[in-house]
């Protein structure tokens, strides 16, 4: 997985720090995914390594909980304190290296920035930024009433959109095959509907919000016996391939 990767770099307290020609000197980097979907969990990598020939005394990491997450857990017995979870590492040993890890979930579309500090005998920063993106996630599902029909009889084809996901679906069309058993009546919904011999095609719907349902209704008339299937498709914006979906129907 591609990461991004914000790094600091601090020699402040040079002089506080210094034992003679020996020194701490700690780096901190903060890893970051470079994408997120809303709901979902992002884990964050903290790594402090002491580069320097002296002992890091008293590190201390806070990671803080910016907007558009929401804390979970963290390992290594981080605290959370307000805003912040906190780490007290201790003494780092020259070359020590430690891996801090901070769980958080997603609550907000846009771009997400998380900053992390660790402080010794100086402090230093670090930040790293990543996009949280919603998607649509279409259900299409097609009942008819009555089944079993009688030849000359009607019956009506509800065709139910229904947006389970987290960002709105756009331009969604319906494109309805009949069997040649059955003939075009009419036809309702939140567009209208072009028919061409047994093609019936929806207008596309410009916008559908998540958790938000479109109900289209289709009225046939059964003209032949036989256990036909009536077709759906649905296309939008966001699919690289259409939704299917067929319902049976007894027609005697």
């Amino acid at each position: 997985m591609r990461m991004n990767v914000a790094k600091a770099l601090s020699l402040l307290g040079f002089f506080a720090c210094s034992i003679g020609a020996a020194q701490p000197i700690v780096e901190v980097t903060k890893e970051c995914p470079k994408l997120r979907y809303l709901d979902r969990n992002v884990t964050f990598d903290i790594i402090v390594t002491n580069r320097g020939n002296s002992p890091a005394l008293n590190v201390v990491v806070r990671d803080t909980v910016t907007g558009g997450v929401e804390f979970l857990k963290a390992d290594n017995d981080g605290d959370r304190e307000g805003d912040d979870i906190v780490w007290r590492v201790g003494t780092l040993k020259p070359n020590e290296s430690r891996t801090l890890k901070a769980t958080m979930r997603c609550s907000r579309i846009g771009r997400v920035t998380n900053s992390a500090t660790v402080s010794y005998c100086a402090e230093l920063g670090t930040s790293c930024s990543f996009d949280v993106k919603g998607i649509p996630a279409i259900l299409l599902e097609c009942v008819d009433d009555p089944d079993p029909t009688e030849v000359g009889g009607e019956l009506t084809y509800t065709i139910m959109v229904l947006n389970q996901g987290s960002a709105v679906g756009t331009n969604i069309a319906l494109n309805c095959t009949l069997p040649p058993e059955e003939e075009y009546v009419s036809s309702d919904g939140p567009t209208k509907a072009k028919v061409v011999g047994k093609a019936v095609n929806f207008a596309p719907l410009p916008a559908l919000a998540p958790k938000a349902k479109a109900t289209f209704h289709l009225r046939v008339k059964g003209v032949a016996a036989g256990d036909v299937r009536f077709r759906v498709e649905l296309n939008s914006d966001q699919l690289t391939r259409p939704v299917m979906e067929t319902e049976s129907t007894n027609i005697y």
